[in-house]
């Protein structure tokens, strides 16, 4: 009896001294990289955050993947937000765009009690209710780039991805207006099938060509993944490049390459004044395609200003004040951050230098 109370006794202290220890340093995110964050087991509650000093309360910005090179301009405006406001950011995710990865990276940012989420949501419902729970445990969440307005967060801050949808469809129709085509047959590449603003692109592009020439007659899936987005374009261009009279890009995936990655496209682009190419997206990698000939019509969103919008405005909330610029709308506050069109006669302004 006396040797089991001396070893519970041992075992409380063990509890007293790394059970209740203080926050450590050095947290990394799923890349292996140390994040912003001083803090290793977490942070107080969010519902304690109005009484921390700045400099201990952490947002946790989480991408779809690691991996995809569109969220660079966000990561950085987000930590450069991060010094500004004097307060603690932590760039994590999973390494691919996975909605089951993404649920226990937010499941981990829960257990780890950090007072503000922002998440590019890979698909919405799957992630409605792991967001749902972290409000319910006291942290403010919101959403960017690719919502879940379902999950009960509190704004989303990015494209009108319906509409920037209909900006693609509308130059498509003008690039074809003279052409004299009974019909125009288009190709399109999407990201991860079912993410929110693949979707509302798509539908706005669809709904937009809906009684013109313009019909969709091929759509092909990357999963937000660079060199499966070369692959598809290039297959499916090689095996039906003369059925089809453009390309429809939903996301700007291939145009993170050089564009000697895509000679099958290039080919098909350059044997036909009429063959056309619009894409969503536009990143200064994009520049030599344009110099070459080979984008018609660039949409571009503003990733830098969604990262510091999420933030800025996230810490409002965790301050308990409130959101600063937000539209109320049937899908709840949006934060519009702006689309560019970007095409062969002002690329050279509108886009900097890779």
């Amino acid at each position: 009896m006396k040797k089991f109370v001396m070893v519970l006794m041992a075992a409380l202290l063990v509890f007293t001294l790394f059970g209740c220890s203080g926050p450590g340093s050095g947290a990394a995110d799923e890349s292996g990289a140390a994040a912003s964050s001083p803090t290793e087991n977490g942070t107080e509650p969010a519902a304690d955050a109005g009484a921390k000093a700045d400099g201990e309360i952490t947002i946790a910005v989480v991408p779809q993947s690691l991996g995809n090179p569109v969220f660079l301009p966000a990561k950085e405006a987000v930590e450069q937000a991060g010094k500004d406001l004097g307060i603690n950011v932590e760039w994590i995710a999973s390494v691919k765009a996975e909605a089951s990865e993404q649920v226990g990276v937010i499941e981990g940012l829960i257990e780890r009690k950090v007072d503000g989420i922002a998440v590019s949501c890979n698909t919405p419902d799957a992630l409605k209710d792991v967001l749902a729970r972290a409000i319910s445990e006291g942290i403010q969440v919101s959403t960017f780039d690719a919502d879940s307005p379902d999950s009960g967060r509190a704004f989303y801050a990015g494209t009108e991805n319906y509409e920037a949808g209909v900006v693609c469809a509308q130059q498509m129709i003008e690039l074809f207006k003279d052409s004299g085509k009974e019909t125009v047959r288009v190709a399109q590449l999407e990201g991860i099938p079912g993410a929110f603003d693949i979707e509302a692109r798509k539908q706005g592009f669809a709904d937009t060509i809906k009684g013109t020439n313009i019909e969709v007659v091929y759509s092909g899936a990357c999963d937000d993944d660079v060199d499966k987005a070369v692959e598809v374009i290039e297959s499916y261009t090689r095996a039906n490049g003369n059925e089809i009279d453009a390309w429809f890009m939903a996301g700007g995936w291939p145009y993170f390459v050089n564009p000697d990655a895509t000679p099958e496209v290039n080919k098909w682009k350059r044997a036909d004044p009429m063959h056309k190419i619009v894409t969503m997206d536009v990143f200064p990698t994009s520049k030599p395609f344009f110099e070459e000939g080979l984008i018609d019509v660039a949409v571009g969103q503003d990733f830098g200003r969604m990262g510091t919008v999420s933030v800025e405005q996230l810490l409002r909330l965790v301050k308990g004040e409130e959101v600063e610029g937000g539209t109320e709308t049937d899908q709840g506050l949006f934060i519009d951050t702006g689309v560019k069109v970007v095409t062969p006669d002002n690329y050279k302004e509108e886009i900097p230098d890779a």
